[in-house]
């Protein structure tokens, strides 16, 4: 019999394609689970939240009982093509891009971000594209991708992982089964990244212009020069519409998984004009008498605070805070263009102490009233940027709830 271990979207889609094939299955989470389901059972599968220091682990060592993530669970029964997609920030974002530049191809998107992998099997596809979180990968042991992209690295998680060298090699079990024959794809920027043991082939993307024996992708104006297997071709960004450097390195990615996987340069060329976003992700809302509104809502750590403030070259009134997730917010008083700071939520005590700097920091107990602070200070012409860079948890449903009120707000505001 089989324990699925959580009963959110990814363990029910779990518990129901294992009833549907006649297994003996329980779904069970913390609310219910008992001693006496472990004499049933000899598998357990984990939902993505399960972090490995929960009891189910040790339970499962103790009793000699196999215990994967339901990545793993649904690599045993797909025979395809997959590629995945890890990265503290810009997953997401990189692996909806990619879904759209596959589009011809009509791939299975899932994994963190969209469907539960294991419902491939019931649409049948042969590409899958997935969005894999630390959490995920780690549960994982014989899964192999044939494209393994990791975007970037920084402090994360570390309410779940404890220490950043257990979030980095969590990272790193991505490339674990990869052999001579499969890809990576690798940020040349980031030091983590680049030396990310694999035996791939591998692909570096990055912002300068690549060393000549190196193959990949950079940018030289308005155009990309992508150097693969000795030829090299020039693709065109001037439509490019998603704003910061962050967004073209996470282009960067999707084009040399697109191109790899047989997507043409002129294809890739239609396409990059007509590329959208997902909603929260430096999303601009309403312009108010002068003064532009973007909800970042999505950010959940400090380095995706930074990437979203360096998109803007005007001044810019940050409204950010939330549960604190790990990461130095002190770097945020080097950037120049954030003009003032107004922070919201459980830990704001502690991100201002960390930013430490008190002519520029106004605390707010809501986000209507951060709001309307920000909007109190910020001048003609400049930018009220809302990027938490925390969870989202103390306040609201999930980031998609914070992002839905703060749009609600400014809507009122007009």
């Amino acid at each position: 019999m089989v324990l699925v271990y959580g009963k959110g979207k990814t363990g029910q889609a779990v518990f129901d394609f294992l009833q549907k094939r006649g297994e003996k299955v329980l779904i069970r989470d913390d609310s219910d689970f008992s001693m006496e389901d472990l004499k049933k059972i000899n598998q357990i599968i984990v939902s993505p939240g399960v972090p490995f220091f929960h009891r189910i682990y040790k339970l499962a060592r103790k009793n000699n009982i196999e215990i994967i993530g339901d990545i793993e669970f649904a690599y045993r029964y797909f025979d395809g093509f997959i590629t995945a997609i890890t990265g503290t920030d810009g997953k997401s974002t990189t692996t909806y891009i990619l879904g759209q530049l596959l589009e011809e191809k009509s791939p299975f998107i899932g994994g963190n971000y969209g469907e539960p992998f294991i419902n491939v099997i019931k649409e049948n596809k042969k590409n899958a594209v997935l969005e894999l979180s630390s959490f995920q990968i780690y549960s994982t042991k014989s899964f192999k991708p044939d494209i393994a992209i990791f975007l970037n690295f920084s402090t994360d998680h570390l309410n779940w992982h404890k220490k950043e060298k257990h979030y980095l090699l969590s990272k790193y079990r991505l490339f674990k089964n990869q052999t001579e024959k499969d890809m990576a794809i690798l940020n040349f920027d980031d030091e983590n990244v680049k030396n990310s043991p694999t035996k791939a082939k591998i692909y570096y993307f990055s912002l300068k212009k690549l060393p000549e024996n190196i193959e990949g992708i950079y940018p030289d104006g308005k155009y990309l020069y992508l150097k693969i297997n000795g030829k090299q071709e020039k693709i065109d960004v001037s439509g490019f519409k998603l704003i910061g450097k962050h967004n073209l390195q996470n282009l960067m990615a999707a084009i040399l998984a697109a191109y790899i996987q047989g997507v043409s340069v002129e294809k890739i060329n239609q396409k990059i004009p007509e590329l959208k976003s997902l909603p929260y992700r430096i999303e601009f809302k309403k312009e108010i008498n002068g003064i532009k509104f973007y909800n970042d809502a999505k950010s959940t750590t400090v380095q995706s605070v930074i990437k979203a403030v360096e998109s803007f070259d005007e001044p810019v009134v940050l409204i950010l805070g939330g549960l604190y997730k790990g990461g130095d917010f002190s770097v945020l008083r080097n950037i120049p263009n954030i003009s003032k700071f107004v922070i919201i939520g459980q830990d704001k005590e502690l991100l201002q102490k960390m930013i430490n700097q008190p002519e520029k920091i106004y605390l707010a107990d809501t986000l209507k009233e951060a709001v309307k602070t920000a909007y109190s200070l910020v001048e003609k012409g400049n930018i009220i940027l809302f990027s938490p860079g925390c969870a989202s948890f103390d306040m609201f449903k999930n980031y998609i709830d914070r992002g839905e009120q703060f749009n609600k707000i400014v809507e009122e505001m007009e």
